[in-house]
This record gives structure tokens, sequence and C-alpha cells, in this order.
């Protein structure tokens, strides 16, 4: 069986490989041999984006119609209606899986919809509406067995959407159960869906969501935070395993930087009644998160050029906006960022290879 790629992924393999012909390192039989294991993608399917918009047209009608009518129903038939609509919706889905699965498909990104404005429709019905996270975690576990019985990774990534939702409005209350549930749940649809790289991207993202809603919930002073996030970071950057490592690696250089921009803020570190100097502390973090990023962008790392720039950027800002002529100082700003984009440009075309994230 052939292995597909995207439309980009498959002409850039075709290039590569007939740069390689051309230069004599591998033949023309090579080229068909390698090429043989691959097929191109069709991108972008016009069908596809044509029935998905069609069956949210569909759903938003019908939504709208009961939205219209539901004073005048009785709260029997509005159960009625809501199971009615989701059933007919997985059905059809179900029903054309086979023949039509780009219908198939739309349909059944119709019924997580209809699924998720049920909730909220049978909270109204029965007095419960106010909760809305309660709704947003129902929601999210329907979604999470729809993503597993139809293994669509589009609904696993909307389960994980709507997962931060309902973490991040529950900031002061005791969902740590239910949370640790949902990374359990995620975790499994990581090995489900022969770990995926965006789905462990967003499996990730929510685990350091719970983190640092747990450090917030047991009163950890923020600086503190920031600094649990830099060895954390800096853990998932250096630790090796076999969990998408590159993934893993990028969200710790993004931690790291994150993390690391915050501290070089006097402000982060007043907040500590033992420091004297804060203003020292944040200029001497500051240094050393430059010359970190520094040591890693000798290595052909993008991500850390990047924060090096808005780290450069903050201290221009924060240096020189209230004594230069306000002309020049965007000028002398504009040209640090040609000069970034310039080098970035001269890393990517540089002849050692691609740079890493």
């Amino acid at each position: 069986m052939k292995k597909r790629l995207s439309r980009f992924n498959y002409r850039f393999l075709v290039r590569e490989l007939n740069s390689q012909k051309e230069k004599g390192i591998i033949s023309k039989q090579q080229v068909d041999d390698i090429m043989t294991y691959y097929e191109e993608g069709l991108g972008l399917n016009f069908i596809k984006v044509l029935v998905t918009i069609g069956s949210i047209l569909l759903g938003l009608g019908v939504l709208s119609f009961i939205a219209s009518n539901w004073d005048y129903m009785s709260k029997l038939l509005k159960v009625i209606t809501i199971i009615i609509a989701l059933g007919v919706s997985m059905f059809s889905s179900y029903k054309l899986e086979k023949k039509y699965p780009k219908t198939s498909e739309s349909l059944l990104y119709l019924s997580a919809l209809i699924y998720g404005a049920g909730i909220f429709l049978m909270e109204q019905i029965f007095n419960y509406a106010g909760d809305y996270s309660r709704a947003f975690l129902l929601w999210t576990i329907g979604i999470i067995v729809i993503s597993i019985l139809f293994k669509n990774i589009i609904l696993i990534l909307f389960a994980h959407i709507l997962a931060l939702i309902y973490l991040n409005s529950n900031f002061n209350d005791n969902v740590i159960i239910s949370s640790l549930l949902l990374i359990t749940a995620f975790y499994a649809g990581n090995k489900y869906f022969s770990f995926n790289k965006i789905i462990t991207f967003f499996t990730t993202v929510f685990s350091l969501n719970f983190i640092l809603y747990l450090l917030d919930f047991v009163d950890v002073e923020p600086t503190y935070i920031a600094l649990i996030f830099i060895v954390i970071g800096l853990g998932m950057y250096y630790i090796k395993h076999d969990l998408n490592l590159d993934v893993v690696k990028l969200i710790g250089i993004l931690l790291i930087g994150i993390s690391g921009f915050i501290l070089t803020f006097e402000g982060t570190w007043s907040q500590l009644p033992y420091i004297d100097r804060p203003d020292v502390v944040a200029v001497t973090v500051g240094i050393s998160l430059i010359v970190y990023l520094l040591s890693l962008v000798r290595r052909r790392q993008i991500t850390p050029l990047i924060f090096t720039c808005i780290l450069i950027l903050r201290y221009y800002f924060d240096t020189l906006y209230d004594f230069m002529p306000k002309s020049l100082f965007f000028i002398i700003g504009g040209l640090i960022l040609l000069g970034f984009g310039y080098y970035i440009e001269r890393f990517r075309k540089h002849p050692g290879g691609e740079i890493d994230a």
C-alpha cells in the first residue's frame, strides 16, 4: 500500500530525488523504485469543502428553525427533536460512509455540532443552564467517543480544543479528576491514532495547561510557576524518548522562550519579598536567556532565533522608546526586523540543509 503524502511534500520529494539523480548520486531506476512507495494526495478537496459547508448550513438552518419555535414546544417534544436530529445525522453519516465518504465525513462533523448544541439545550430544558463548563466536559467526552468510533483526526483535535475551553473556564474550581481522565483518554488516543504529530502536540499542550491550572489552584506564586515551566521545558528538550521527539522538543523550546520572556520583567521578580533588586535579576535572566538561545541558534534552530529577536526588540522598546526621536526609533526597529528576516532566510537557503524548529 502506497503512503499518501500531501501535495507539497510529494512534490518536494520528487524535486529532491531528481536533484540527486542529476548529480549522479542515485540512478533513474532508484528514483522510480522509491516513488512506487508514495502517492500524491488530493490537497484541498473541493467536494469535501462543499459538502462540509452544506452540512453546516443545513445544521444551522435546522437549529434556527428549532430555536424560532422553541418556546412553543413542550419539554418532551424538545428532547425528542434533539435526539431525532442527532440520530438522523449520525445514521446518515454511517450509511454513506462507504459510497460517499466525503459527504459522510461532513455529516459526522454536523453530528458533533448537533450533539454539542443538544447538551446546552438539554441544560436549558431542565433548568441546569449556567454551568457551561460541565456542558463542555460532556461535549468533549462525546466527541472523543465519536472520533474513536469513526477514527477521525479532525474530531479528536476538536475534542482537545473543547477540553482546553473546559479546563480554562474552571481555574478556580476542583476539576483535577476529570482533567486527569481527559489526559489519560488523549494519550490513549495518541496510540490509537498511531502517534499522529498534531494530536501529540495538542495532547502535550493540554497536559501543560493542566499543570498550569494545578499550580495556580494550589496558589503557587507566578514567578515560581514560570521557573517550573522553564525546568519542564528543559526536560522536554533534552530528555530522549520515542513519543514524537521533534514535537516535544519544539514545545520545550516554546516553554523556555515564553517562561523566560516573562522572567525578564522586573515586576515578575518584585512579587518575591526576598529579592532586593528585581531589576538586576530580570536583566540577568534576560542576558542569560539570550546567550542560551544563541547557543541553540548555532545548532541551526529557528524557534530560538525568533525568541532572540523578540527579546532584543523587547529591550529595545523598553530602553530607547522614550529617549530617541520616534522616526529614528522606528527606522532602527525596522532594520532589526529586516536583519532577522534576512538571517532566517539565509539559514533556510544554507547548503547545510534545513534548519530545525
